[in-house]
Order: structure tokens, then sequence, then C-alpha cells
């Protein structure tokens, strides 16, 4: 576990807390089967979350868990240390006994090479490296994880639309907290977030299709259309849509989960 304030990453040192200075989100959270995402999870890399502490994913009414799916883009500006991305992120919302309810995030891919070293090296993040485009944080957010540019190629595609949605004026505070697992022990990541320029949809305004073959051949995108599938987003309707053109965090050192 890191002992001090700064890490080196690729020869390059981060000092904690990591900001973000400029990037635009969008989102949409669903409900799912809760035995389908503790399944997903048990079968993942970040096993280890649910192997070797008391997490559980949160189970409501029905059996029915929240899943969040979002796409970040990462501007080019001098504080954005780990530089400019596109980041699509797939999240199951779980209860940590003395902590509470937190984020466990399942798949996060990126489409850079430094920010995926530090997203695994800092703080456990499940980011692999993969094609994707989209416009984050507008109002209308077509997002390609997967080739692009060819007709047909396999991929998952995120639509997420808020432009009948409800503006969200001034700028809110945000608390991203989650559970993860580093060097294979559990962590706490924490983070404060800023955003500001929002759009809700509640109820709609998302669509996760997948194209024929979706993963072409690319382990990473066929596992994450795999779990698209199981989890039943390809028919579900959100609960709400969001999108916000400013989101700005700082990323704290990550806590060892006692």
């Amino acid at each position: 576990m890191p002992s001090s304030d700064t890490r080196v990453v690729a020869g390059r040192t981060l000092t904690f807390p990591v900001p973000v200075e400029a990037a635009s989100i969008s989102g949409a959270a669903f409900l799912s089967q809760a035995a389908v995402a503790r399944r997903l999870i048990a079968a993942g890399p970040q096993s280890d979350v649910l192997d070797r502490t008391d997490v559980e994913v949160v189970t409501l009414p029905g059996g029915r868990t929240p899943v969040t799916v979002i796409h970040v883009k990462y501007h080019d500006v001098p504080g954005n240390v780990l530089g400019a991305y596109h980041e699509v992120g797939l999240a199951f919302q779980v209860r940590v006994p003395g902590v509470g309810t937190l984020q466990h995030i399942h798949e996060l891919p990126v489409d850079q090479d430094f920010t995926l070293a530090a997203g695994n090296q800092l703080w456990g993040f499940p980011k692999w490296k993969g094609d994707m485009v989209g416009t984050a944080g507008g109002a209308l957010d077509d997002a390609r994880l997967g080739p692009v540019g060819s007709s047909g190629a396999g991929g998952v595609d995120l639509r997420l639309d808020t432009r009948v949605g409800i503006p969200v004026p001034g700028r809110h505070r945000v608390a991203m907290n989650c559970v993860q697992v580093l060097e294979g022990a559990p962590v706490l990541v924490r983070a404060a977030a800023r955003v500001a320029g929002g759009r809700v949809r509640p109820l709609g305004g998302a669509r996760i299709g997948l194209a024929t073959a979706a993963g072409g051949g690319d382990r990473d995108v066929a596992r994450i259309a795999h779990a698209v599938r199981e989890l039943g987003l390809e028919r579900a309707r959100a609960l709400g849509t969001f999108a916000f053109e400013r989101f700005e965090a700082e990323f704290r050192a990550p806590e060892a989960l006692a």
C-alpha cells in the first residue's frame, strides 16, 4: 500500500490527491438482478472484493440492484495529469460493513496507456485499453466502445439522451466513493467531485446496443458485452440519464479496508 503522498507510474511522479481539472461526463442508472451482479463480480478480476471481505451487492425488493453506466471524456488541459482520454464504466452498488454503501467499478476501459497504468497501479481500477469515441457531457452522447469506422463492426454502443431532460443549474459537489482491489487486497477509493452544466432525464433516455458479434475477437470487449447481456441492459429502461459538461475531481490515496 502507498505510504506517502507520491507514487511513480511509468517514470512520472504523481501526488495525491490526483486532480481532474476538466472533463465531461454522461451516464445512466438501471436496475438489474443482484444475483447476476454478484456472479459477474465473483467471476471477474476483482473477485477479491467479495472473497476477502463481507462486501455484499445491494439488494432491493424483488432482488434488484442499481447498475450505473458512464462515459467520461477527459480534456487536453495541463491540469489533467493523467492526460486526455475517453473512459467507459460499468459499476455496481455494494454495502461495505462499517463503511456504508459504495460503488464497485466492475469494468473501466480507457483509450490511452498512461491512465491505464495509473488507474490500475494507484487505485486498483479495472482499466483495460480499448477503442472508443463519443461526446460525453452533451445533451446527446452517442458513444462507441470497440472498433469504429466500419459498418457492423463489433462493439458496445451507448446513446445517452438528455435533450428533453431537466436542466441542473449551478455547481454541485458529488462524493465518488468506491471499493476496489489493489495488489490483491480490497481498498477504499475516495474522490471529491464538482459538476456543472448538467441535465437529468428521469425514467429513460439511455439505450445500450450490441453490434453483431460484439467483441469481434477482442476478449475485453466481448466480456463487457456479455455483462450487458447478462444484466439485461439492452432491454432495460433507465431509472434516469444524466450529463454534465463540466466535471472536476480529486482522487485521494487508497485506504486499506479493515
